[in-house]
């Protein structure tokens, strides 16, 4: 007979799975690639499609929140999400696009938020390099401890713009909610360099994740596909003015002038979006179809990944790991995206217990 566990999930139409002591249910699913999770005050969640859709999910129901204008091609589209970190006292939704009218670009927008629905108030950041492939793009949007707004971005396979301070491509950056350079940014007085960045020498960063106890950024990112070798894929912590050595470096590469990731997959596991959660470091994993759990030992300024293990697996590429106001991690597959196996109900929502 089956336990009243597993028949109320088969009632509610949850897919159960367990991994390393984790259970996997599904939240949501039939979701076009979707990107991103932003989680509202008093329950629901948006998530973003890169289609270009922003849908709302509350009470059970799914709806759409917004429909944006898009370039959706390769890597690009509507990517990132944030809410701004004093919502909804401040109602705004903040997301990561790739445009083609007036000249193909990256945008980060925001969002007026009117309870069912978003609606478009403004561009804050414009000019971000994008290319008719679609690739590189980054698109991670996460406000942080310093109540800035933090976005990564590629170099749209244009490697020296990694190394370009005059350039927005291959870089984090660093905004206020209004989306002007952020106060104390490194290169805000130097002359020729983008005010925005916080960190250069990127090639592809997808993911944003602080430390919980000391405030560190750690960022996930993707090694070369072909350009320079194969594999590479990183984990970096973040420090203001920051270069990690793309396109010169790939790797580690103990040269004084770049940083070294704090961790790296030599033969590949190109990562998307990464979150701490009890105590370590989950990265959700794209080709390598897998969330990953890092234990970090040491403490600020000097980590170390003293193992990695699978935490999940067995249900294709996944690109999004966020904690929920539940206090569960959540986790979104990426199947649809034109490089997976669709798999039944994809994409969708899965949160972890």
């Amino acid at each position: 007979m089956l336990s009243r566990r597993r028949l109320l999930a088969g009632l509610l139409g949850l897919r159960l799975s367990r991994a390393q002591g984790l259970r996997a249910e599904e939240v949501v699913g039939a979701l076009e690639v979707p990107w991103a999770l932003a989680f509202l005050p008093g329950g629901g969640m948006l998530i973003s499609e890169r289609p270009g859709r922003i849908r709302l999910f509350r009470g059970g129901r799914l709806s759409t929140y917004a429909e944006l204008p898009v370039y959706a091609r390769g890597e690009s589209g509507l990517l990132g999400l944030a809410l701004h970190p004093r919502f909804p006292e401040a109602p705004y939704v903040y997301a990561y696009r790739t445009v083609e009218a007036g000249g193909l670009r990256n945008q980060v927008v925001r969002l007026r938020h009117l309870g069912e629905r978003g609606v478009l108030e403004r561009v804050i950041l414009d000019g971000i390099p994008a290319r008719p492939h679609g690739l590189h793009s980054g698109g991670r949007i996460a406000f942080g401890p310093d109540g800035m707004l933090y976005v990564t971005t590629g170099e749209v396979y244009e490697r020296e713009l990694a190394q370009d301070l005059a350039s927005l491509g291959g870089k984090v950056l660093r905004l206020t909610p209004e989306g002007e350079p952020a106060p104390g940014n490194p290169f805000l007085d130097q002359k020729g360099a983008r005010p925005e960045i916080y960190s250069l020498g990127h090639r592809n960063p997808q993911g944003l994740a602080w430390h919980p106890r000391t405030g560190e950024l750690f960022a996930s990112e993707h090694g070369p596909s072909g350009e320079q070798g194969f594999g590479y894929d990183e984990v970096n912590l973040i420090v203001p003015g920051g270069n990690y050595g793309w396109p010169r470096v790939v790797g580690r590469g103990d040269d004084p002038r770049y940083r070294d990731p704090l961790h790296f997959w030599p033969e590949g596991f190109p990562p998307g979006n990464l979150a701490f959660w009890r105590r370590d470091l989950y990265v959700a994993g794209l080709r390598g179809q897998a969330l990953l759990r890092l234990v970090l030992d040491g403490d600020k300024s000097h980590w170390q990944v003293a193992r990695v293990e699978t935490a999940l697996s067995g249900f294709g590429r996944l690109r999004e790991v966020q904690v929920g106001p539940d206090g569960a991690l959540y986790v979104t597959t990426s199947n649809r995206d034109g490089r997976g196996q669709v798999r039944p109900n994809d994409d969708k929502v899965l949160r972890l217990r």
